[in-house]
């Protein structure tokens, strides 16, 4: 991806002298804050644990150690979700950040010609209460693949039915690793695009969208590049549209960069 704006690029920080480094086998497959590390040697039969890195010794044992956690304040926001990390066991949503754990998600740039539809989240979100999203946007639950994920949660978060769901695109991918309030958020974001009908409106369905807005694609990128409105996700999904867009042959942008 090109250079993000200042303030996308400032909120993508992600410093790994922070952090120790969760491991299983010979992998390491999270990032955890030192205080969360120290913790988890109190579990030495799950945990072994040391100020260069935690070692997973029984991921059968976790789910104990999350609850626990969830408990103390280590775990916030608790989903009722199950999400599947490194092939290897699932793990309770709300742990994956304060695990930095890898997770997966599908999000949707959706427009209308050169407009695009943002969705304002609800102001009872866990993650990023209040703030501007992509129409679609969802992490992909243990037992859902990529497919099934896109055509749930476009019908939750806006009653975009499957049929037409299923005329999204595959664009490209985003990967995250930044730090968060949380944790450390890991993410690898599947990015589609979908071409809505004029006269289509969004619903929302599961009571997680507070508003809808359609707006020009030079306002979505304004938002983009000089405010913090959008979540780091939207934005980031956003300017993967705007980057395959402008390097399309015959727009205006190709043309600009060939003139040059």
């Amino acid at each position: 991806m090109k250079a993000l704006p200042p303030s996308l690029a400032r909120r993508c920080r992600f410093r790994a002298e922070l952090h120790v480094p969760l491991v299983a086998g010979r992998a390491r497959i999270g990032w955890l804050r030192p205080e969360l590390a120290a913790r988890l040697a109190n579990w030495p039969k799950v945990f072994q644990s040391s100020a260069e890195a935690v070692r997973l010794l029984d991921h059968g044992g976790l789910d104990p150690v999350v609850q626990e956690l969830a408990r103390e304040g280590f775990i916030p926001g608790w989903r009722n979700e199950r999400y599947r990390i490194a092939g290897l066991f699932d793990i309770e949503r709300a742990a994956a950040r304060p695990f930095g754990l890898a997770t997966q998600a599908v999000h949707v740039n959706a427009t209308v010609g050169e407009t695009m539809w943002l969705a304002r989240r609800s102001p009872s979100k866990p993650t990023d209460p209040g703030m501007l999203d992509n129409l679609v946007g969802g992490g992909i639950g243990a037992t859902l693949s990529v497919d099934e994920t896109l055509v749930k949660e476009a019908w939750e978060e806006a009653g975009i039915p499957a049929l037409l769901a299923r005329r999204a695109s595959a664009g490209g991918t985003v990967e995250l690793l930044r730090e968060v309030a949380e944790g450390v958020q890991s993410e690898l974001i599947h990015v589609y695009d979908l071409e809505l009908p004029a006269d289509f409106a969004p619903a929302n369905q599961d009571g997680e969208v507070a508003e809808f807005r359609l707006v020009p694609l030079a306002e979505a990128r304004r938002l983009i590049d000089e405010t913090d409105e959008l979540t780091v996700d939207a934005a980031l999904v956003a300017l993967d549209y705007f980057n395959r867009r402008s390097a399309r042959p015959g727009s205006a942008s190709a043309a600009a960069g060939r003139a040059t």
